[in-house]
């Protein structure tokens, strides 16, 4: 009897754990994503749902290079030094509100741009030129969040900015003839809604801190958070666009109906990416918080927990796309099933490398990320480039190729960073005082990494 209740304690335990809860409210995300794309999809067609895709990325863009990696770093310090947190509140309420404004300004000029050269409409890229530093805010409130080990948080505003579209979606076609810049809007408002809750946050994080000493970061500390942004910056950066770089240049290349099939096909195959994400937003901060012996074996268990779930998952889905994208898009996208089923190969080598570059952080080698990530975005773009944007199928077997590349590499210096860090034996002090003490990037052996909020299904 003992036993069952001791194993009954640690079921609940673990329904009740970060990783739980993070996968619960990826499911979740997930569901209001594809009810969102199927909607938008359906109601403006392949141009229109292309024009949206176009423009999500481009701000999407803006808003990673602007955050110059400081947003990863402020979850990464977070988690080390929590003794700081205070201080690490007040110097993200001021960064998020300086980035703002700079983001703002670039949405200006490249949307502008966008709009004149591919004829975009002009009320949606108006629109976006504030998604960016909307965008930003949320992000300091997530990162922090997760830095602080609070899921329930992390969870909940990624939960509002991705489900609340899905429900203004579905008002908006019931009740007028969805737009493409009606679309936008019920993407864009959640990510105001949840940029405001964000700065709540830090705001209340900042004022905990009042009255203590030295709860402003030093001039070291500022250092330290910076190096890792900029580490974290080219990695990020190589990430996304890794992830995006075949719908971008395809943007360039073919007409927007294309770039709306593809963006089908991309959106159907990304739920593994989606739901194995759970994995490397908790496996960073716990492998941060770690070393040694520890710190080898959370690395190992995080990726073997991903493979798992792919070869469950990702079988079954190939098998269901060739009825389920016309039944559920409409005819209109047939084109796509085709596509869709090669980007579920590469979507499963996505979802592995997306674990493994958040582990790779979790080590303290945010800088590596980029070189995994870049490879593969690189090899995407030149062959995208070569074959003209035609045909799509082929362009997804280049994606897909890209996709396995970037994990190839990256599994290959994780197992050199769990290797050294497996033989490492520090003592009980030791590591006490490492989580504590505010160390440079240098000397941590340690990590960080945390994922884009909002409209991941374009």
């Amino acid at each position: 009897m003992a036993g069952t209740h001791r194993r009954a304690g640690r079921i609940w335990s673990l329904i009740r754990g970060p990783t739980a809860l993070t996968a619960t409210g990826n499911l979740v995300i997930l569901a209001g994503n594809a009810l969102a794309g199927v909607v938008s999809a359906r109601a403006l067609g392949p141009t229109g749902r292309g024009q949206l895709a176009i423009v999500v990325l481009w701000s999407a863009l803006i808003h990673l290079v602007g955050s110059l990696g400081l947003q990863s770093s402020c979850a990464y310090h977070a988690a080390r030094w929590p003794g700081r947190r205070a201080g690490l509140a007040a110097w993200a309420w001021r960064a998020a509100a300086r980035q703002a404004v700079a983001m703002t300004v670039a949405s200006v000029f490249v949307l502008g741009w966008l709009t004149l050269r591919l004829r975009l409409p002009p009320p949606l890229a108006a629109e976006y030129m504030t998604w960016a530093a909307a965008g930003t805010i949320t992000l300091y409130g997530v990162t922090y969040a997760q830095g602080c080990g609070d899921f329930g948080r992390f969870n909940t505003i990624r939960v509002i900015s991705t489900v609340l579209p899905a429900a203004l979606m579905l008002a908006g076609s019931a009740v007028l003839r969805l737009t493409p810049a009606e679309a936008g809007a019920a993407y864009l408002v959640p990510v105001w809604f949840t940029a405001a809750l964000a700065a709540a946050w830090l705001r209340r994080a900042k004022r905990a801190g009042n009255g203590a000493t030295g709860v402003m970061l030093s001039r070291l500390e500022r250092r330290c958070l910076w190096s890792y942004g900029w580490r974290s910056l080219a990695s990020l950066t190589s990430l996304m666009l890794n992830n995006s770089s075949d719908q971008m240049t395809l943007g360039l290349l073919v007409p927007a109906g294309s770039v709306g099939v593809y963006a089908v096909a991309a959106s159907v195959a990304s739920p593994l990416t989606a739901l194995i994400a759970s994995l490397g937003a908790v496996g960073l901060p716990t492998v941060a918080s770690l070393s040694g012996r520890a710190q080898a074996a959370a690395t190992w268990q995080a990726l073997r927990r991903g493979l798992v779930f792919l070869a469950v998952t990702a079988p079954p889905l190939a098998v269901l796309l060739p009825w389920a994208i016309p039944l559920v898009y409409g005819a209109r996208y047939a084109a796509a099933v085709v596509p869709a089923e090669i980007l579920v190969t590469g979507a499963a080598f996505a979802a592995l490398a997306t674990v493994t570059d958040d582990l790779l952080r979790g080590h303290g080698h945010p800088g590596f990320v980029s070189i995994t990530q870049g490879a593969g975005g690189v090899l995407t773009v030149a062959g995208i480039l070569l074959l003209g944007g035609h045909p799509l199928a082929r362009v997804a077997v280049v994606s897909s190729a890209g996709f396995a590349v970037s994990f190839a590499l990256a599994l290959v210096r994780l197992q050199a960073a769990a290797r050294k860090h497996g033989r490492e034996r520090p003592s009980g002090a030791a590591q006490g005082q490492e989580r504590t003490r505010a160390i440079s990037p240098e000397e941590t052996p340690a990590p960080h990494g945390a994922g884009q909020p909002g409209l991941s299904d374009s």
